[in-house]
């Protein structure tokens, strides 16, 4: 290969939105002629596909064949990591609709005790069976980082818990059901960004731990997991770790930054590779994160992440409409002249894009024996099959977990009263309490984002069970898609309704004229010490998210409707430490 064509392989573009001007916001579901071009006449090694990418198992494998054969008709030919955020939960990008929607990480933590690693193998078994049928070939997935800030707004629910040990076990199994179905796992975010208090596509965190403390909470997962099961992929992380590397870069403002892992020689070259063995792929998280993007030019970033020695620079510049098409040729070009100046290695360079054909080669990314109708039949017959969505239910039900006091016995009849983030969320909780209760409970569904405090105290008047439930943190940009949804979590209406005083108020009320109060955590339980004195008895499902169904459905709350009915008890067990 050429250098151009080694360094197009190194790159990887999410191609999310493709429209007539760069503010577009169409989402690109076919490839167009300008699109196909540029693969193929840069030789791209891979792309990410995000939500607005995927709409139907049809429109999704003709999307990832013409990728596919627009890759084929490159010089080189080599084929396309077609990669996606795949990790269950909130972060799930294929339609709900038609795929299967595990709970995510601290679900399968929960289930630790009782099922040890068995549930996540088998759900990134099925989950790597249902990406590969579309034409996926690597996720960025297990979430490794080990979730001991519950402050943290970016990772808590994503992580399998706050014990380093649980989340190497889980996480191996992750990576071995994956790949052993065909698909590319990624740990991330290399070294680790469970103890940070800022989300990075936001800002840049900072952990201050000493190397010792490093070594037994942070870096255990990934040295554990490299040591017994290497993953296809790691994934770094834009956080500064001083006692890893305090060099410092200068930034777009001229300014002196402390030099972030992901463009650190010292924790990609030395510590990942070296003290740590790892010979695989090693990819930046997105590059137009704010930790990155707002400290430095993509050109320099890319430049820097290379000379670290990471392989691929994930999202390293946006390609949205036909005038931006000229924006990739000119990053190669960039590159290419930072190897001829001398600040890129040549053979580091060629050595990393081996790497990369290597994994390519691994994964036999380039066998497509099958027609289309044959791998649509297929993917048709695993998409959302019976035995996963019952895999789904049953680790929806093995992860309830009671938080603090015992259990209640609510009443089976009289009048119940939801109080849930969204109305969605309640009707679907409603929907499943009346396909397992009794029918002659009366159900009511308010929501603190819709309805005033007057409307919520009459209704809780006539109520004998008040059930209230908090999402904690409220959903991070990661969840939403990237950095082209972070306007999104600045709703005024939103941030009102993410009040937990307001909640707590209104179910002390409830408590204190004699109702039966529940609450519900939706997400990490943290919260749970904010309503310990108002709730009898409180429940964790770590999820909250909906299939694509009218009525609304979701396998957490029918699992919570049968707990709250008496019809299952709490299997799940915290995977946090301090929770009350």
């Amino acid at each position: 290969m050429t250098l151009e064509q080694q360094i197009a392989q190194k790159l990887m573009l999410d191609l999310r939105y493709f429209g007539a001007t760069s503010a577009t916001r169409t989402p690109m579901r076919t490839l167009p002629t300008e699109l196909a071009a540029l693969i193929a006449d840069t030789g791209l090694g891979g792309v990410i596909l995000f939500a607005e990418n995927l709409q139907d198992p049809e429109q999704i494998l003709t999307l990832t064949d013409d990728l596919q054969l627009a890759a084929a008709a490159s010089n080189s030919g080599i084929p396309l990591l077609i990669s996606v955020d795949q990790e269950g939960g909130r972060v799930c990008r294929t339609p709900r609709s038609f795929t299967t929607a595990f709970a995510g990480n601290m679900a399968l933590g929960a289930t630790d005790e009782r099922h040890g690693d068995g549930l996540t193998l088998a759900c990134a078994a099925a989950m790597a069976a249902e990406l590969s049928a579309l034409g996926l070939n690597v996720n960025h997935a297990p979430c490794v980082d080990v979730n001991n800030n519950p402050d943290n707004p970016v990772i808590n629910v994503r992580a399998f818990g706050d014990d380093p040990d649980l989340v190497a076990r889980l996480g191996e199994a992750q990576v071995l059901g994956l790949e052993e179905a065909g698909v590319v796992a990624t740990l991330k975010h290399f070294p680790g960004h469970g103890d940070t208090c800022v989300d990075s596509h936001t800002g840049l965190p900072r952990v201050d731990h000493d190397r010792s403390r490093l070594d037994k909470v942070e870096l255990k997962p990934f040295a554990d997991i490299i040591a017994r099961q290497p993953p296809g992929m790691v994934m770094t992380a834009h956080v500064q770790f001083p006692a890893l590397d305090s060099t410092e870069l200068v930034g777009r403002d001229g300014k002196p930054v402390l030099v972030p892992a992901t463009m650190s020689r010292a924790i990609i070259t030395d510590l990942l590779r070296g003290q740590l063995g790892y010979q695989g792929v090693v990819i930046t998280d997105a590059m137009d994160m704010g930790g990155i993007s707002d400290y430095f030019e993509p050109l320099e970033a890319v430049i820097q992440a290379f000379a670290a020695g990471v392989d691929i620079a994930l999202m390293p510049l946006r390609v949205r409409c036909p005038e931006d098409l000229q924006r990739l040729p000119a990053l190669i070009a960039g590159v290419a002249a930072a190897v001829a100046d001398g600040r890129l290695c040549s053979q580091a360079l060629s050595a990393s894009a081996q790497r990369i054909l290597d994994l390519k080669w691994r994964f036999k990314l380039g066998n497509r024996r099958a027609s289309r109708a044959q791998r649509l039949q297929w993917a048709e017959s695993v998409l959302g099959c019976e035995q996963h969505r019952l895999l789904e239910q049953q680790l929806a039900q093995a992860s309830i977990t009671q938080v603090g006091a015992a259990s209640v016995c609510l009443p089976p009849a009289g009048s119940w009263l939801l109080l849930l983030p969204e109305l969605a969320q309640g009707q679907a909780l409603a929907s499943a309490l009346r396909r397992f209760g009794d029918s002659s409970l009366q159900i009511l569904v308010l929501s603190p984002r819709h309805h005033e405090d007057n409307v919520i105290r009459a209704a809780m008047a006539t109520s004998d069970v008040v059930i209230g439930g908090y999402v904690s943190p409220r959903q991070s940009v990661a969840e939403l898609g990237g950095m082209d949804d972070l306007a999104r979590l600045t709703e005024q209406q939103l941030i009102r309704a993410h009040d937990p005083l307001r909640l707590k108020g209104l179910m002390k009320e409830a408590r204190e004229t004699g109702k039966w109060v529940v609450h519900l955590s939706l997400r990490a339980p943290y919260d749970c010490r904010i309503f310990a004195k108002e709730a009898h008895w409180m429940l964790a499902s770590y999820a909250y998210h909906l299939d694509q169904t009218s009525p609304p459905h979701s396998a957490s709350f029918d699992a919570l409707a049968r707990v709250l009915l008496g019809q299952a008890t709490p299997q799940g067990s915290l995977p946090l430490k301090e929770v009350l």
